[in-house]
């Protein structure tokens, strides 16, 4: 085989390679090493929870305003992360992903007073339901559960806790999220 043959071979395999990347460029993406990878964030389970992303208004059941909320997919969608900010002035952020080998969310929120949430679960039956546990000051730990589902054009969230050990659950919080209208102009 000739310079001129190796040439060619060198050059079909750079063509063939940017063909098939441009191909599966919805799936694959430059990785840091300058390869081509496959996203591993794009199945279906990995879109369970985009119902919740967008800019949202929140009320209480009763009407009341309870604060704002952004949710946004990051990390090539590998990562969902909530922006809360409380009408009392508090805030939050969470980041919730989903693992496609445990076919289980997690989610971890932090507010500014310190507190932390550690929850878990799965989108079931029309709704998202992650529950962990956490210690309430110097009582024992309480189970908190949390879930949200798609109501019409809107999303509502329930808050309940349990302290004894799931036997029974009272509400901590129920929310309505509203989208936030565009702005006119």
């Amino acid at each position: 085989m000739g310079v001129g043959s190796s040439r060619a071979t060198i050059f079909l395999g750079v063509v063939l390679g940017l063909a098939g990347a441009a191909e599966g460029q919805s799936k694959t993406k430059a990785s840091p090493a300058g390869g081509l990878k496959p996203s591993g964030c794009a199945s279906a389970g990995h879109r369970q929870f985009d119902f919740w992303l967008g800019e949202w208004d929140v009320a209480t059941a009763q009407g009341t305003p309870a604060g704002t909320n952004r949710v946004e997919r990051l990390l090539d969608g590998c990562a969902i992360q909530e922006h809360w900010a409380a009408a009392d002035g508090s805030k939050g952020t969470s980041l919730s992903s989903y693992d496609a080998v445990a076919r289980k969310w997690h989610q971890t929120f932090v507010d500014d007073t310190g507190q932390v949430l550690v929850l878990e679960g799965e989108y079931k039956d029309g709704k998202m339901v992650l529950q962990g546990e956490k210690t309430m000051g110097r009582q024992r730990s309480a189970l908190q559960r949390i879930s949200w589902q798609l109501v019409g054009d809107k999303v509502r969230q329930r808050w309940d806790i349990s302290q004894d050990d799931g036997k029974t659950w009272s509400l901590l919080f129920e929310g309505v999220y509203t989208k936030k209208k565009a702005p006119e102009g």
